[in-house]
């Protein structure tokens, strides 16, 4: 070649004002319409690199404002992979996971290019330039589909096509692609009205988000998933190319949830301006040197003088935090994972207060339990935990007090929080067990479903330490966080009053 495709790139960042990307790189081959990302790099082939300077530089400007503007982000990935989902006919244990990424993949396209075409003449000739070489190849119905609605859409001339499935995609962009509240109505639309075709060289290949290109998608939290069911959310990572199993499911939930630590701050004295010192004020405080300086003798209350003294709050000190053991119930009665039921609301909690006391230094430890109960240890391995916290054990509940007091006694002071809908079977057997295990740490019990509660159980309940009453689930997660806020804080809040 006669040109060098690196300064090609240098000179497409810059039409964009020189977004943070990483340099792209040569491969040796490319099957037709794969989008060209490989290993968290652009990867360019050489049948691209053969089109030629200006077909090399729109391909640079298309894949660069994918990543400035749509989908740009993983959580704008999410929501309209999860769109092109709604969009399918089937129900949904049966939805193509495969046909929503090339949906998103062939929408975030039109968006892309019609913002571009818009932007400037320069820019709707290399976009043209793109799409016309696309029509020189071997066309399925789907693509013959959208280079026949982007003619259309675009003025521009591009093959024709006779299908009316074109009016109805004018229909769903007449609005234009701008408005990014429009983005998941019109993706779920374009799904329907594609889904009777066979995939083609269109939409291929991954979905494109900043999150993954920098290889940081795995640990991405994604808001949207407070809203979603964990089959739901399993399918629309499934999309992105993304693993998406229940623990993910409830740390992508908790990310909207503040805990804010709030330490106590130290007060500081320090001598200010000098003041009368007389006989009632300690001796201590009398600045004899500074009197001395006033005349020859010291006379009470008239040349004695001592230094006044101001307070100030220093900053904050580092306080010992006590570590955390989570006992959560996941018996039959809790109700299983789904969207606000007990045991979503109370892993939720659970989540986010371990997290929390992860972020301040502390060892955590969990007991899940049910019939049988799951146990990890103390560690600083917050990964560990949640998998024991993420299980539905889901039969009787058995509250085990022997694992309960090992761990309190490894870690005396340890704050216990305990989550349970109090049908606790076995408990008068194991009331000695809690109540030293209360003794060696700070109990606090979050007692669910107020209105088939066990009266008994309750009551003897608070023997144990602090008790919260939830009569509405959805206060769980707030009181939880409010209790690991004070608990870090260092404030005395554990009392049995």
């Amino acid at each position: 070649m006669s040109w060098d495709w690196s300064s090609i790139w240098e000179q497409s960042r810059s039409n964009w004002h020189w977004p943070q990307l990483p340099r792209p790189r040569e491969g040796r081959s490319s099957c037709t319409g794969e989008f060209p990302f490989e290993n968290y790099r652009l990867t360019l082939h050489e049948d691209e690199l053969r089109e030629g300077p200006a077909y090399v530089e729109n391909l640079f400007d298309h894949l660069i404002v994918h990543y400035l503007f749509c989908p740009r982000s993983l959580e704008r990935s999410g929501i309209l992979a999860l769109a092109a989902l709604k969009g399918q006919a089937a129900p949904t244990g049966q939805k193509d996971q495969s046909r929503a990424r090339a949906v998103l993949n062939i929408f975030s396209d039109i968006v892309v290019d019609s913002f571009r075409l818009e932007r400037s003449q320069e820019d709707e000739e290399k976009v043209l330039l793109g799409w016309m070489r696309l029509a020189r190849q071997k066309l399925t119905a789907s693509d013959r589909l959208i280079l026949g609605f982007l003619g259309e859409y675009w003025g521009a001339p591009l093959p024709r096509c006779n299908l009316p499935e074109v009016d109805l995609l004018l229909q769903v962009f007449s609005l234009g692609v701008r408005d990014k509240g429009l983005w998941p109505r019109q993706c779920q639309q374009t799904a329907r009205i594609l889904e009777p075709f066979l995939s083609g060289c269109l939409g291929r290949g991954p979905v494109p988000s900043i999150e993954i290109l920098n290889g940081s998608a795995h640990a991405a939290p994604l808001a949207f998933a407070s809203g979603l069911e964990p089959e739901q959310y399993q399918r629309t990572l499934e999309v992105l190319g993304l693993q998406g199993d229940l623990k993910r499911w409830y740390r992508d939930q908790s990310c909207y949830i503040e805990i804010r630590s709030t330490g106590r701050s130290r007060k500081g004295s320090y001598p200010s301006s000098p003041a009368r010192w007389r006989l009632t004020d300690p001796m201590s405080d009398l600045d004899i040197a500074y009197s001395m300086t006033l005349g020859p003798r010291l006379i009470p209350g008239v040349t004695t003088y001592k230094r006044e003294k101001e307070f100030s709050r220093m900053a904050q000190g580092r306080e010992a935090v006590p570590d955390l053991l989570v006992v959560l119930d996941s018996s039959r009665s809790m109700e299983g994972p789904s969207i606000g039921t007990k045991t979503h609301r109370a892993t939720l909690a659970a989540f986010k207060a371990c997290q929390f006391a992860h972020q301040q230094g502390s060892e955590i430890a969990a007991i899940n339990f049910s019939e049988r109960y799951l146990v990890e240890p103390w560690t600083r391995d917050l990964n560990a935990v949640e998998d024991v916290l993420v299980e539905w054990l889901c039969a009787r509940t058995s509250i085990p007090g022997k694992a309960v007091l090992e761990l309190a006694e490894e870690r005396p002071g340890c704050l216990i929080l305990c989550i349970t809908d109090t049908h606790i079977q076995n408990l008068y057997q194991e009331w000695e067990l809690l109540k030293k295990a209360s003794e060696s740490g700070q109990f606090v019990l979050f007692c669910i479903d107020q209105a088939s509660r066990d009266k008994h159980v309750e009551e003897s309940l608070r023997g144990l330490g602090k008790v919260f009453y939830i009569n509405r689930l959805e206060d769980l997660v707030s009181l939880v966080v409010e209790t690991t806020e004070n608990a870090y804080a260092g404030e005395s809040f554990i009392s049995s009053e």
